[in-house]
C-alpha cells in the first residue's frame, strides 16, 4: 500500500533506530563471544604451548591484546559511549595487529624461523572471523570496511616480507624447481592472490546477504504495517488476500454497496450514571462482539463513533451477494445482543438496546489517506440515508429498518427464500433532509 512521504519518512526513521539498536546488541554480542573465544584460547596456549618465559609471554601478550579490544568493544557499546566510526577504528586496529601477530616472527622463541614461512600456512583463514563479527552489526558498510582492512593488512605484511633480501619471490607462480619451493624463504604472489580474491568475494557476497537482510526487514515491516491498517477494517481473510496487492485498496471509485449503521439506544443516559471505566468496558464488549458478526459476514467495518458503528459490505471488491449479507448480519448482530443481555440481566446490568439501519445504493469509496495515518471510508447519498434510517428505529419502535432498495437488492441477488422472512413492508416515508419518500421495512423478530 502505498504510503505519503511523510508517512514513509517517520517509519523510515523508526526502523533506522530499530537497526541501529539491533547493531549495537550484535556488536555487543559479537565481542562476548570474541572475548570468550580469545580468553579460551589463552588458556589453551597456555596449557600447550612448548614456549616458556619471555616466549611464552609473548604469545600469551598478543593473544591477550584482542582480549582487551573485545573487552574494551563491549564495554562501550554496553554502556552506549561509542560513537558511529568505533567499530570502523577497532576492526582496522584489530587486523593490522592480527597481521602483525601472524607474520611478525617472536623475538624470544629460541630457534626464530625463517620470515617468509609463516606465509605457506592457513594463518589468513583468521581473518574470516572478523567478517563474523562485523555481519552481526547488520551493517554492510561495516562488512565492505572488514574486507578491506583484512585484505590491506595481510597484504602489508606480505609486501614487508617480499620485500626482504633473503626472500624468493615468485610472481607470476611458474617455479618448477621443488628444492625452490621447499625453501624456507619461498614467497608466492598466486597464493596471496587467491587469498585476497576468495576473501574479499566472500565480503562482497557477505555484504549484499546483510543488505537484502535489512531490506527484507523494511520489506517485511512495511508489509505489516499494510496489514495492520487493513485490519482495522476486514476480516483476517480478507486481509490476507488485500496484503498481496500492490494496492490493496485500489484507486477511489464509484461503486453499489450495502451498508449498515448501528447505534446503542439510550446510551448518553445510561453513561451518566456510570463511571469511565465501566463506560469503556462496555464499548470494548460492544465493539468486539459487533465487529465479530461484521467480519464473519464478510464485511468491512469502516469505523466506530463512540457506540454506534457503520460497517459496508461490497468493498473493496464487490460480491454476488452483498445486500444479503448486509440484512443477514444486521439480523446476527441483533441475536448477538440479545445473548449479550442474557449474560448482562444474568450479572444484574440492565439490558441494552440497538437500532439498527441498512440501505443498499451507490458510494464512493477509497482510501483518504492523511501525512500521518490512512483511512479507508465510503461516502454518498447512501451514507447518510443509512444513518437516517437507523434514527427512524426509535419513532417506529423497532430494531432493524432496511430500504426498500436493500430489499430489492436480496430479491435480485436471489438469495434463499427465507432471506427476506420476517421483514415488514411500512410504506413510504420521507427522511429527513430528502424530498422524496423512500419504501422502509422492519424487522419484528430478534
Amino acid at each position: 500500500m502505498p504510503t505519503s512521504a511523510g508517512g514513509d519518512l517517520g517509519a523510515r526513521d523508526r526502523l533506522e533506530r530499530a537497526f541501529a539498536r539491533e547493531e549495537r546488541r550484535g556488536l555487543m554480542l559479537a565481542s562476548a563471544i570474541r572475548s570468550a573465544a580469545v580468553a579460551i584460547i589463552i588458556a589453551w596456549l597456555a596449557a600447550v604451548n612448548p614456549l616458556r618465559g619471555w616466549g611464552l609471554a609473548w604469545v600469551l601478550g598478543t593473544a591477550a591484546f584482542f582480549l582487551v579490544t573485545g573487552l574494551a568493544q563491549l564495554a562501550l557499546y554496553a554502556r552506549r559511549l561509542a560513537p558511529p566510526i568505533t567499530p570502523y577504528a577497532f576492526m582496522l586496529v584489530d587486523s593490522l595487529a592480527l597481521a602483525a601477530v601472524l607474520l611478525w616472527p617472536n623475538p624470544f622463541a629460541p630457534d626464530p624461523m625463517p620470515p617468509a614461512l609463516p606465509l605457506r600456512w592457513a594463518s589468513f583463514m583468521y581473518f574470516f572471523l572478523f567478517l563474523m563479527q562485523a555481519a552481526f552489526s547488520f551493517r554492510p558498510r561495516l562488512v565492505l570496511w572488514t574486507g578491506c582492512c583484512g585484505a590491506g593488512a595481510w597484504s602489508l605484511g606480505f609486501l614487508r616480507i617480499a620485500a626482504r633480501p633473503e626472500s624468493i619471490l615468485d610472481v607470476r607462480g611458474e617455479t618448477t624447481s621443488l628444492a625452490r619451493y621447499l625453501d624456507p624463504n619461498y614467497v608466492s604472489v598466486l597464493k596471496l592472490e587467491n587469498e585476497l580474491v576468495a576473501f574479499l568475494l566472500v565480503t562482497a557476497g557477505l555484504a549484499l546477504l546483510v543488505r537484502r537482510s535489512r531490506a527484507l526487514v523494511a520489506e517485511r515491516l512495511d508489509a505489516e504495517r499494510t496489514r495492520g491498517n487493513l485490519a482495522r477494517y476486514f476480516s483476517p481473510k480478507v486481509v490476507d488476500t488485500l496484503a498481496e496487492r500492490d494496492e490493496p485498496l485500489g484507486r477511489v471509485r464509484r461503486q453499489s454497496v450495502g451498508v449498515l449503521f448501528a447505534d446503542l439506544v439510550g446510551f448518553t443516559t445510561m453513561a451518566e450514571e456510570m463511571t469511565p471505566e465501566q463506560v469503556l468496558t462496555l464499548l470494548r464488549d460492544f465493539h468486539g462482539r459487533m465487529e465479530e458478526e461484521v467480519f464473519r459476514h464478510g464485511g468491512c467495518l469502516e469505523k466506530f463513533i463512540g457506540d454506534a458503528l457503520l460497517a459496508t459490505f461490497g468493498v473493496p471488491d464487490p460480491g454476488p451477494r452483498d445486500a444479503s449479507d448486509t440484512l443477514a448480519c444486521a439480523r446476527s448482530m441483533r441475536r448477538a445482543l440479545e445473548a449479550w443481555n442474557q449474560e448482562r440481566i444474568e450479572a444484574g446490568l440492565p439490558a441494552l438496546r440497538m437500532g439498527i439501519g441498512i440501505h443498499h445504493g451507490p458510494v464512493v469509496a477509497g482510501d483518504i489517506r492523511s501525512r500521518r495515518s490512512m483511512a479507508f471510508a465510503t461516502v454518498g447519498d447512501t451514507t447518510n440515508v443509512t444513518s437516517r434510517l437507523q434514527a427512524l428505529t426509535r419513532d417506529l419502535d423497532t430494531g432493524l429498518v432496511a430500504s426498500g432498495a436493500l430489499v430489492a437488492a436480496v430479491e435480485r441477488e436471489a438469495a434463499d427464500a427465507e432471506a427476506l422472512a420476517g421483514l415488514v413492508a411500512r410504506g413510504p416515508h420521507l427522511l429527513r433532509g430528502r424530498d422524496t419518500p423512500i419504501e422502509l421495512w422492519t424487522d419484528g423478530a430478534v
